[in-house]
């Protein structure tokens, strides 16, 4: 019961994140004079950051935590009365929190989970605040697998780092979440009217429901981590919904300023979160060039401010890519030398992705949907604002895809590349574009139809709504807290030994039998980035009990050792220890009680499981 109440650390990363969501929310307003939604202004005042500090961090050698000073002040003024979000604004945002309360509480004491989250997703955000720099050869270890990607996502958590008294390891965790429900706030206000209307209890909770439950490409493992994914599909559908609005204004003669500069900071946060997001982003301003050639008259003008919007995403990628080739020898993923380009497996790799489409039958019939009524609607209404945003799906997909089988060729080697890998998870930052396409087309036929639901009906639906959204994640607390699965406590447990003997001595033998390098690369997160931090240990990680029994008996080192084989005379098989010679403690890990399925991305035998 204790892991489901959030210690003191995760809720000042939450009101850390807090703060920084309404600080974004004000930067966006105040670029705007105003007019920005708060769910819009959130995504946009987050880019105006990424470009501040990417800029900043990579043509200065100053601390960073400069920029985010301006952000704040920024945001802050942009809060004020004559800019800040009004009263109907906040009915709407504080709805969708509301119906988001059972969520939020299910997942306020998560805690980091998942390979890439200590690979390289904490270590780096770890690194701006212990630095406040990027990484660069030569300065402190960052002890990433990747230093050199890309830091958006990172850049929030700083942000909300400035105002807590650690590291906040839950900071990515909280903001991901917290990205979610701009776009359930978007989704209700399109359920209910327009996309500017307040919603109703009962739009907001279908909103919440079409952001997660409902969408296609929400996947709790992905979408409730540190992971970039949601980051990248929240801001793969805003920027998807600016550009249908923009264009759409642009070919009626109709201001689009307020979109197009919203926009532009939304491609700015979008290109820089993964490597692979900056396909997107050029997907988004490709696509919407082909609407803008499409449309009639004011093609040039159009299409110049367009691309005009797409000036500040280019100069953050650009610097971000100068920065790494001439800051970062090694530490980003990299093609392959044109020579060793796998030509030979294109087969191989179409009929991996047909395979995996084939299995996600719920994503793939979804599209099949979105691109037969945008197929439909075209032909009879020609390209009004559904068909725009249809048809941007469309385009960001095809292009996107066409980007990831160019990497199945070009980096990915071998049977990794043979095998399509990651393909399902890389289509699911489509996921919200797709839930925005298929809500506005249904709608619109809906209303011209005029096909409507009885007072009694639509009261029920509300309800219906309401209900789900508010009991799922007690139904589904076993998919959505992942992170209680049997293996990932053991080794919390683990390193919380390992944190008892670095206290004593900051080095330290860790012998892991059985361990496939999964356990080792979570273990040394944990010690180093969560609290109680010991970011300098000095570990050796290593699975064969001999020589390392002797080692650490002649060198006066703690041992921890995971999980005792029988070929040992130290402690009893099947135990945990610590060994400090010649004295040892052993334990045995707790029963597991929650119902949690095991995902076994951490190695099970290391830890007597």
């Amino acid at each position: 019961m204790d892991l489901l109440i959030p210690s003191w650390g995760a809720l000042t990363g939450w009101g850390g994140v807090l703060v920084a969501t309404l600080l974004f929310i004000g930067g966006g307003r105040l670029l705007t004079q105003g007019r920005a939604a708060p769910e819009l202004a959130l995504v946009a005042g987050w880019g105006l950051a990424c470009v501040a500090l990417t800029l900043w961090g990579v043509l200065t050698p100053w601390s960073m935590t400069w920029p985010a000073l301006a952000v704040a002040v920024i945001g802050v003024v942009g809060l004020v009365p004559l800019r800040a979000p009004g009263a109907a604004a906040w009915r709407g945002v504080l709805r969708i929190v509301a119906v988001s309360l059972p969520l939020l509480a299910v997942m306020a004491s998560a805690r980091p989970s998942l390979p890439d989250t200590f690979l390289n997703l904490l270590p780096n955000a770890a690194y701006l605040y212990d630095h406040a720099r990027f990484p660069a050869d030569g300065s402190a270890p960052s002890y990433s697998l990747l230093p050199g990607a890309p830091y958006n996502m990172q850049l929030a958590a700083f942000v909300a780092a400035q105002l807590t008294p650690a590291f906040p390891a839950n900071a990515m965790i909280a903001f991901n979440i917290v990205l979610l429900l701009a776009p359930a706030l978007l989704l209700a206000r399109l359920v209910e009217g327009d996309g500017d209307s307040v919603p109703s209890w009962g739009a907001a909770a279908a909103g919440l429901l079409l952001a997660t439950l409902i969408n296609p490409g929400f996947v709790t493992r992905y979408d409730l981590s540190a992971y970039s994914e949601p980051s990248v599909t929240v801001a793969t559908a805003c920027a998807g919904w600016l550009a249908a609005r923009a264009t759409a204004a642009l070919a009626g003669r109709r201001a689009a300023v307020t979109d197009l500069v919203l926009l532009s900071l939304t491609l700015a946060a979008l290109v820089n979160i993964k490597q692979d997001s900056v396909a997107l982003a050029a997907g988004v301003v490709a696509s919407s060039a082909v609407l803008v050639l499409l449309q009639r008259g004011a093609r040039v003008r159009s299409l110049a401010l367009l691309l005009l919007a797409a000036v500040p995403a280019t100069l953050l990628f650009l610097a971000w890519r100068w920065y790494v080739l001439t800051h970062l020898t090694s530490g980003e993923l990299k093609l392959l030398p044109v020579g060793q380009w796998q030509f030979d497996l294109i087969p191989q790799i179409l009929r991996s992705m047909a395979s995996v489409l084939l299995e996600k039958v719920y994503f793939s019939l979804s599209v099949i949907v979105a691109l037969v009524a945008l197929v439909w609607r075209w032909r009879r209404h020609g390209l009004d604002l559904p068909t725009r945003i249809a048809a941007l799906f469309a385009g960001v997909a095809l292009l996107y895809n066409a980007a990831l089988f160019f990497t199945y060729i070009a980096h990915f080697d071998n049977e990794i590349g043979a095998s399509a890998h990651s393909y399902f998870r890389y289509n699911t930052h489509l996921g919200l574009l797709l839930m925005l396409a298929l809500t506005l087309l249904a709608r619109a036929s809906l209303v011209e139809r005029g096909w409507t639901l009885h007072a009694g009906w639509r009261g029920a639906a509300a309800a219906l709504a309401l209900s789900l959204a508010l009991v799922s994640p007690v139904a589904f607390f076993g998919f959505l807290r992942f992170d209680l699965e049997a293996a990932q406590q053991r080794a919390w447990l683990l390193a919380d030994h390992a944190r008892l003997a670095l206290d004593r001595n900051p080095r330290l033998i860790v012998l892991l039998p059985g361990d496939d390098g999964s356990l080792e690369t979570m273990l040394d997160a944990l010690i180093r980035f969560t609290p109680p931090r010991h970011v300098d240990a000095e570990i050796r990680y290593t699975r064969a009990l001999s020589p390392t029994i002797e080692d650490a008996r002649r060198e006066h080192q703690a041992l921890l050792l995971s999980c005792a084989p029988p070929d040992q005379n130290l402690v009893p098989p099947g135990v945990a220890a610590l060994i400090t010679f010649p004295d040892a403690t052993f334990w045995k890990y707790p029963p597991d009680r929650l119902p949690i399925p095991r995902s076994h991305v951490v190695s099970e035998a290391a830890l007597c499981l």
